[in-house]
Parts: structure tokens; C-alpha cells; sequence
């Protein structure tokens, strides 16, 4: 055979071979080479050390962000920090795409800054973790609020909770005197003496109901069902450059909401106690107040529930009373599954996708 022919068959030969790495003339690159090759992207979560949110320590702690961040080319810090409101601002700064927060701050803190966020997964709500706490021996008629002093954090959920004690039992608001205090504060103004009552949460609720002059709970976050609630957000613009952050996100919290179910539940709550720095018991008595969403399903149907709209209808009226949203218009600041978004979007396509991910082609 001549040589130019030779030549000409190992031509032919290595283009051939080449195509596999190269797109195909319809433009679709192979997926599985690019997956191999493109840079892996980070993205950082920030998380406060509360009781319903001790699972994202736990899957620090054991790696379980990582297993899940590699199929997604995905790189997760986890950010822990013991101010809350730390995390709060890191996100505002942008240091953080992701953070844990309350659909109270999210309103208060976020909005009125013109940030726009997802939230894509509803983790907890609330059911007796925030509380207004009196003396043991104080006299809790209505009458006999009146006047007195409360140290609470202001435009948090304690103070939505106590605005909606006073509405309900028609106490004007010029009636009762509050002391914004910072949350680690609570427990030592409260047993000195320093004010009539407070309004927190757990640990510090705990605490103060199990002192030696333990304190006697006014009214707590269950007569208010599904009004304060916790959430996962994600900024939009990462969102919808990196889709695939909310899956690694979705699927460790799951992961983990996996062990408290079946044979695993005992050594998974030993292990979110001692992270939390209480014995068992302890733990779990505060987790009944700040019931977790453990199933996909039922978080995906808490993130659509209709009663979500009900309950931003009375924040809507605190967020307004207190001027935290400025001169942004209700209908601008908040949205719901399949809306066009506002500022704060409850997302729940992310959710969707996780729970019942489409179809691969085989095109």
C-alpha cells in the first residue's frame, strides 16, 4: 500500500478517535468528559448552633456535605458560628450564599435590604420553642402586665410572638415596656431581678423553666401554629447560576433526617446532643418544640401549604407596624410556588427536582 495511503488511513483513524473528547456536530459536548474537567465551584453555608439546626453540624462533622458535593462538582464550606446574627450578615455581605434563618429575620433583615433570596426548604417550625416567661410567682391576669418591662431581642421572632399575645388579649402596645436585649443576655436579666418577664427561646427557655426559681410560661409559639418557622435560603443569583448547590444542600439535610428514622435514631440523637452540648434528654425535649421536616415529601408540601400565605398575613402586619421593610409594597416582597419571584421566593422547584428528579435522555 502506497505511504499516502497509509498516511491517509491514520488521519482518518485519529480524528476518529478525537471526536470522543470534542462536541458532536449537534453541539452536545460528552458529558461525562466535561464532568471530569470542569473547575469544582465553592459555595459557602452559614449556620448557628440552634437545636433544629444541629443536623447541618452533624454532616459537617461526618462528611456528609462532601459526599454529596462531588457528584455535583459542588465544593460546600460549612460555616459555623455562635452568633446568629452573624451569619445573618455574612449574608448580607456576600461572604455566604446560603444560610439558616427565620422567616421572621428573612422578612426583617433581608428584604429591607433589597436582597433577593429562595428559600428552597422549610426545616422546622415552631411549636413552644419561643415563650413569654414570668416569675413563678407572678400574677398573670391582664391587668397586671400592664406597665411592666420585658427583655426581649427586638424585630426577632420573640417579639413577633409578644405582639401577637398583646393583639390577642387587646393590650396596647404603649402599654408594656421592652428592653432590647441581646438572646445570651435573656437568662441573667431575667434571674437578677432586672425586668418582670422575658420572651426567648430554647436553650435559654429551657433553662429558665428548669431553674431553681424556674420561671412559668405566659404563652408560647403553640397557641400561634405554623407562623414562625425556620428556613433554608439561597441567594437567587447563585441559585440560578448553580442549581445543582441546592441539591447538595437538599440531599445532606436528608441524609441526615434519614438516621433519626429506623435503628439509626439513638446513636444520631446522641451525636446532635453532644454537638449541642446537652445530654439526650435535654435534646430531644427541645426538639419536640421545633419539629424537623424528615421526609422530601413532607417538606415539599410544607414549602406549597397553602396556610404559609395565612400566617405572612399576621407578619405582614408586624413587619408594618415596625417599619422593617421601609416603603416596599406587601406584594413585592414576598412570593409563593409558581409566582414570579419577589424579593423573598418560597421555591419549591429545587424540592421538586430533588424529590422526583426528571428523566435522563438518552439523546
Amino acid at each position: 500500500m502506497p505511504f499516502r495511503t497509509h498516511l491517509l488511513l491514520a488521519i482518518i483513524l485519529l480524528f476518529l478517535t478525537a471526536c470522543e473528547f470534542f462536541p458532536d456536530i449537534t453541539g452536545k459536548a460528552n458529558v461525562e468528559e466535561y464532568d471530569e474537567n470542569r473547575s469544582v465551584v465553592q459555595l459557602n453555608l452559614a449556620v448557628a448552633p440552634q437545636i433544629a439546626w444541629m443536623p447541618w453540624y452533624l454532616a459537617d462533622q461526618e462528611g456528609i456535605f462532601h459526599e454529596h458535593s462531588a457528584k455535583h462538582r459542588i465544593q460546600v464550606q460549612f460555616i459555623p458560628d455562635n452568633n446568629y446574627q452573624d451569619t445573618i450578615d455574612k449574608f448580607i455581605t456576600e461572604e455566604v450564599q446560603a444560610i439558616a434563618i427565620s422567616n421572621i429575620d428573612a422578612i426583617a433583615q433581608l428584604v429591607r435590604r433589597d436582597i433577593e433570596a429562595d428559600v428552597i426548604l422549610i426545616t422546622n417550625t415552631s411549636n413552644g420553642n419561643e415563650a413569654i416567661l414570668l416569675p413563678s410567682n407572678a400574677d398573670t391576669s391582664l391587668h397586671s402586665l400592664r406597665g411592666k418591662t420585658f427583655a426581649l431581642v427586638k424585630n426577632a421572632s420573640r417579639h413577633y410572638l409578644f405582639d401577637r399575645y398583646l393583639i390577642r388579649n387587646q393590650i396596647a402596645f404603649d402599654e408594656i415596656n421592652i428592653v432590647d436585649t441581646v438572646e445570651s443576655d435573656i437568662p441573667d436579666a431575667f434571674l437578677k431581678k432586672e425586668i418582670y418577664g422575658v420572651v426567648t427561646s430554647n436553650p435559654n427557655l429551657h433553662k429558665l423553666t428548669h431553674a431553681e426559681e424556674s420561671a412559668k410560661v405566659l404563652f408560647d409559639s403553640r397557641q400561634i401554629p405554623g407562623e414562625i418557622f425556620d428556613l433554608l435560603i439561597i441567594r437567587r443569583k447563585t441559585l440560578l447560576d448553580y442549581p445543582q448547590f441546592a441539591q447538595v444542600l437538599l440531599a445532606t439535610w436528608f441524609s441526615v433526617m434519614e438516621r433519626l428514622q429506623g435503628s439509626k435514631k439513638g446513636p444520631t440523637l446522641d451525636a446532635l446532643a453532644s454537638l449541642a452540648n446537652l445530654t439526650r434528654s435535654e435534646y430531644e425535649q427541645q426538639l419536640v418544640t421545633t419539629p424537623l421536616y424528615e421526609t422530601s415529601t413532607k417538606a415539599l408540601s410544607a414549602i406549597r401549604d397553602r396556610r404559609i400565605r395565612k400566617a405572612m398575613r399576621h407578619l405582614r402586619y408586624f413587619i408594618e407596624r415596625h417599619q422593617l421593610t421601609g416603603n416596599e409594597v406587601y406584594i413585592d416582597w414576598v412570593s409563593y410556588p409558581g409566582r414570579n419571584p419577589a424579593l423573598l421566593h418560597f421555591n419549591g422547584q429545587p424540592l421538586q427536582y430533588f424529590v422526583a428528579p426528571p428523566p435522563v435522555s438518552d439523546e
